[in-house]
């Protein structure tokens, strides 16, 4: 049998020696990859589920993240600090969280609404919304909103009257200008209900044409689905569509 010759033994050395550098290497990389910070654990929660108003802790290397998805409710996730790993989600609770008013407040700032007179709860057929005066020059407009999501659902607009109108000459009096004073919405479902029985699955104000209508989402005992239009100040039946129509 032939010896080892010189080259072999060599090639063998450097082989070992490769192998060596390569599991140093991955060694290296695995040991020195950064943990997650709290600010990385909440935006990988904001990506992966949409959560708001997040609230974090910490328990060794867990992070323990709260937050809130509209119209589901509450949760709260475990994210492992070295690892990424979601360990653990459950949902605290099936509600979502009312606003604030502060809150309402900012809503109302960023529509640039105007003034805040008042803000105040009321209960309204089985639901809860928050109602807003605001003034802004010299109109004065109530707001009304989800108290869940601070959506805007209804504005009212009435004109106010100058505090100290300036002096002038007298004047025969003119007759009072003719005010409009918008339906509500439980107005327009009721005139709704008159062209097509059943149960309302959902309301929307919008403008059409300059004019804004209630727009009435009606399911009749056939399961027929109907959309009522109504004019949100003369209570105006505009039209009636169903499913079928829209289909055409």
């Amino acid at each position: 049998m032939k010896k080892p010759t010189l080259r072999t033994g060599i090639l063998a050395i450097v082989g070992i020696l490769v192998a060596t550098f390569i599991i140093w290497q991955l060694t290296k990389t695995f040991t020195s990859a950064e943990p997650l910070t709290e600010n990385d654990a909440v935006d990988l929660v904001e990506k992966m589920y949409n959560g708001q108003n997040t609230e974090v802790s910490r328990d060794g290397d867990v992070y323990k993240i709260k937050f809130e998805i509209d119209k589901t409710g509450m949760y709260e996730i475990e994210v492992h600090q070295k690892t990424g790993d979601v360990t653990n989600l459950t949902q605290l609770s099936q509600e979502p969280r009312e606003k604030t008013e502060s809150e309402i407040r900012d809503i109302l700032e960023k529509e640039q609404a105007g003034k805040i007179k008042t803000i105040e709860k009321k209960d309204e057929q089985e639901q809860t919304y928050y109602y807003a005066t605001v003034i802004k020059g010299d109109t004065e407009a109530t707001y009304k909103l989800e108290t869940a999501t601070g959506k805007i659902v209804d504005v009212v607009e009435n004109k106010t009257q100058p505090q100290n109108p300036p002096e002038t000459q007298p004047t025969t009096p003119e007759p009072p200008a003719k005010t409009t004073q918008r339906i509500s919405e439980q107005q327009a479902i009721e005139i709704a209900l008159q062209h097509v029985k059943g149960e309302v699955d959902d309301v929307d104000l919008e403008e059409e044409a300059g004019h804004l209508y209630y727009f009435i989402e009606i399911e009749d005992a056939q399961g027929e689905d109907y959309t009522v239009q109504v004019h949100s100040i003369s209570g105006e039946v505009k039209s009636i569509l169903s499913d079928d129509d829209d289909d055409d």
